[in-house]
């Protein structure tokens, strides 16, 4: 359950238990550019203190039956040994060596692209350079990002779907088996599943003591920015209307903005939901 969302967030997202390793239970956004400088001179600073330790050598892995096996080459050697699992320890240091290695140059230019006013996105790309490990291997290091899988999979651990128990006359069943209130919300969540988006349908959020369940809770994989998804399905009703220009304007007042923090979509009556606008939505805030 997403149990508060404050006022006045922090201006640091960043962490021991935040944005990029582990998500939380409020809104996360990007840092901002001194902040993320900030945190790539610490992930290089403890990067380049590991290396001081990392052993000479190196590692390559053969798979047999479905199991790996590592052998090792001493610097300028062409003959390999195999090296067993008593041997561990040497086996990761090499590996993380090599992670690191790759980790370190990455950051550096990261730091160069950010001088230059370019877009970087350091969780995506230092996630890349994990999973460019072979699987073997990947089992060997310590990541300085949490790989992607492992996020979603906490991201998910933290808030329940299907929160609000106002009752419906209709219900739609998702692809994968969920129950939402309208045509709608069905077609935004199978575009979501359709598009690998994580997302949570009417999760509970507390904004000042008050409960509220909006449509959607997503996740951006690349970025690790959750968002709000509100579906304006009646816009058209004066009643409708109103109770959520009542949520929206709590939403604002807690520095939750529509276009940025609230994913909006709308529809009336004589304008149903256009497919093509969501999969603009989802491309412009979520694959990014």
């Amino acid at each position: 359950m997403i149990t508060q969302i404050k006022s006045n967030r922090p201006s640091v997202f960043y962490n021991n238990t935040g944005w990029p390793n582990h998500p939380t239970q409020t809104i996360v956004r990007m840092p901002t550019t001194e902040e993320l400088i900030s945190l790539i001179r610490s992930y290089i600073k403890s990067t380049e203190k590991a290396l001081t330790k990392a052993p000479t050598g190196r590692i390559q892995l053969h798979t047999s039956k479905g199991y790996p096996r590592y052998y090792y080459y001493a610097d300028n050697s062409a003959t390999g040994k195999y090296v067993s699992a008593n041997d561990i320890l040497l086996i990761s240091s090499i590996c993380q060596r090599d992670y690191n290695l790759k980790i370190l140059n990455a950051l550096y230019n990261q730091l160069k692209r950010i001088e230059h006013k370019q877009q970087v996105n350091l969780p995506y790309e230092l996630d890349q350079i994990y999973h460019s490990f072979k699987k073997g291997k990947q089992s060997m290091i310590s990541p300085i990002i949490s790989p992607i899988e492992d996020y979603i999979r906490e991201w998910y651990s933290l808030t329940p779907a299907c929160q609000n128990t106002f009752p419906t006359k209709t219900i739609y069943l998702t692809n994968k088996g969920e129950q939402v209130r309208s045509k709608s919300e069905k077609i935004i969540a199978d575009k979501l599943q359709m598009m690998d988006i994580p997302y949570i349908y009417e999760p509970k959020i507390v904004i000042n003591g008050i409960s509220k369940y909006p449509d959607f809770f997503v996740l951006n994989v690349k970025t690790r920015e959750s968002f709000i998804w509100e579906h304006f399905g009646l816009s058209d009703n004066p009643n409708y209307a109103s109770q959520n220009l009542i949520k929206m304007a709590l939403y604002e007042k807690n520095k939750l903005y529509m276009g940025r923090d609230v994913i909006p979509s709308f529809e009336t009556q004589e304008q149903p939901l256009c497919a093509e606008l969501i999969d603009d939505k989802i491309a412009t805030f979520l694959l990014k």
